[in-house]
């Protein structure tokens, strides 16, 4: 489905849940009087529901843009917290709720009666960049990055003016801007190009600088308009080839899986679409006595929580949640309309970690959620990823391969486990150093993680050795990936003051199909085959 249906879609979909949500007005209106009515008559207990009635509305109208509204439902839900903290029922008192009731309903029939004048929901996109673009003039630089980042899988495209690289935004946008401060010989000025420069901000494209020169002032405006690195000639193609994977896989996992929970089943399917609009996967959680047998299936990244709902609270189910130890660090954040700092720091108290309030715009949530997705994975990776490389530990990886052993047997599915080497390494470190050693381990490792499946996972298993799970992969398959990867790292050149040099890898396939009887049994075959490669030469894959 192309970009322009999919926005068409989500607009239907928004469009379909407003007009759903204003058909529940009329009968959350009469609910709204009947709970006064019984004030009237003396009933304090109504208190409670007319309170909890006008506290949801004063969250969806506003979700659902409908604003004056909510702030009249608000106006009610304050009026009776106040009146049912005094404990009376003063005629003048219940004159006022009487007032504030009556207003509502009015508003609520305008709304109605305007039916489609009502403003629509504003879907927010998300781009799905997959090129690199390369805006410079120097053509041995053009060439060495084009042959690099080939050998990476990138694909690429070519600029030498700034008005052409603009002219193609207008229907397109890279992964990543590679570009010149200045194009013909100094001639023609990057930061002289506002409108470049705005659509890049507007866009939020990711782009770094590359510069004939280091200079202070023009770090400072590299700075400004959020470059995400500047590089310096001569350029260290390998360590930008690092930066960029970086960047492609932050992209990559920009998405995220967030659970939802509100007693508002409509504002919960429209904060589900929002999400789901801007990339985020979303499930919607409607039973609490599940709660925990649902996020356990769908291992959610975040957990968005109402904070008044009618049979369990949300500080309830937090604290419910912060009771598995498998959970304990599972972000959580209310969702609420509200507005009092002490009612909300009090349900903090129970182990989440944020609070948003309703109403909140879609642009918001979605900014709101990116964000918490995005330090949580950073908190995650502190805890199980390599520093050096950003693949996952020793440990974690080899948990991996115990997990998917134990998937693959129930499911009857082959997976295959790879163990990687590089050749010759220590000579590199002998020869060249240990900083240019710690550049090709990450050169290795950058290239693996770009060329293997999302669903793969890849490790670092000891020094300069790795180990690749491969899911619902064959031998033969497996054997195939491994020796384009192989040739890929073969055409990679490293620089080095003593000389220019490149690497190549040995590696060892060990499949499921052969009836291992455990993941131990699984690693142990991969890493025979690995020596095996070795001892025949190196520089191959044996299966």
């Amino acid at each position: 489905m192309s970009s322009e249906n999919k926005n068409n879609t989500h607009q239907q979909r928004f469009a379909a849940l407003q007009q759903r949500f204003i058909e529940t007005l009329p009968s959350k209106t009469a609910m709204m009087e009947e709970q006064y009515q019984k004030l009237v008559a003396g009933e304090q207990a109504a208190f409670t529901e007319l309170i909890a009635i006008s506290h949801q509305l004063s969250g969806s109208c506003g979700t659902f843009r409908l604003t004056e509204l909510g702030q009249q439902a608000r106006e009610v839900e304050q009026l009776a917290l106040s009146m049912q903290r005094e404990q009376r029922l003063e005629a003048a008192r219940l004159s006022e709720l009487e007032k504030a009731v009556a207003a509502f309903h009015h508003h609520m029939q305008q709304v109605l009666a305007a039916g489609d004048a009502v403003s629509e929901s504003q879907a927010i996109t998300r781009l799905a960049p997959e090129q690199i673009w390369l805006l410079l003039d120097n053509n041995d630089l053009t060439a060495e990055l084009t042959n690099q980042l080939s050998a990476f899988g990138y694909p690429l495209q070519m600029f030498t003016s700034y008005q052409d690289c603009l002219e193609s935004l207008a229907s397109q946008s890279p992964a990543l801007l590679y570009c010149s401060a200045s194009l013909d010989d100094g001639v023609s000025q990057l930061f002289e190009q506002q409108q470049l420069l705005k659509v890049m901000q507007d866009r939020q494209i990711p782009w770094m600088l590359f510069s004939d020169q280091d200079n202070f002032s023009l770090r400072v405006q590299a700075a400004r308009y959020q470059a995400q690195a500047f590089y310096v000639s001569p350029l260290d193609v390998p360590a930008m080839l690092g930066r960029i994977s970086d960047l492609a896989e932050q992209q990559a996992e920009s998405g995220g899986r967030v659970c939802v929970m509100d007693d508002d089943a409509l504002l919960a399917e429209h904060f589900a679409l929002t999400l789901q609009t801007a990339g985020i996967d979303c499930q919607l959680l409607t039973s609490p006595e599940s709660l925990i047998a649902d996020i356990l299936q769908y291992q959610p990244d975040l957990v968005l929580l109402d904070l008044h709902m009618p049979t369990y609270s949300g500080p309830e189910l937090a604290g419910v949640i912060r009771q598995y130890d498998t959970l304990k660090s599972l972000p959580i954040v209310y969702l609420s309309a509200e507005q009092d700092k002490a009612q909300q720091l009090k349900a903090m108290a129970f182990g989440a970690d944020d609070f948003l309030t309703k109403p909140i715009s879609d642009a918001q949530l979605v900014k709101a959620v990116q964000v918490r997705l995005r330090r949580s994975r950073e908190l995650k990776n502190l805890i199980v990823k390599d520093s050096l490389t950003g693949l996952m530990k020793h440990s974690a990886i080899k948990e991996a391969a115990v997990l998917e052993y134990q998937r693959a047997k129930r499911s009857g599915n082959t997976f295959c486990l790879v163990m990687v080497d590089i050749d010759h390494f220590k000579s590199v470190n002998d020869r060249f150093g240990h900083a240019m050693g710690d550049l090709v381990i990450t050169t290795l490792a950058t290239l693996l993680q770009k060329r293997i499946r999302r669903t793969d996972k890849a490790g670092r298993y000891g020094g300069e050795e790795f180990l690749l799970v491969l899911p619902e992969c064959a031998s033969e398959d497996a054997l195939q990936l491994m020796q384009s990867i192989l040739d890929s790292f073969n055409t990679i050149v490293f620089h080095s003051s003593a000389q220019d040099f490149a690497c190549s890898f040995s590696a060892g396939i060990a499949c499921s199909s052969q009836g291992f009887d455990d993941a131990e049994s699984m690693l142990a075959q991969a890493d025979e085959k690995l020596y095996q490669a070795k001892s025949l030469g190196r520089n191959r894959v044996l299966a």
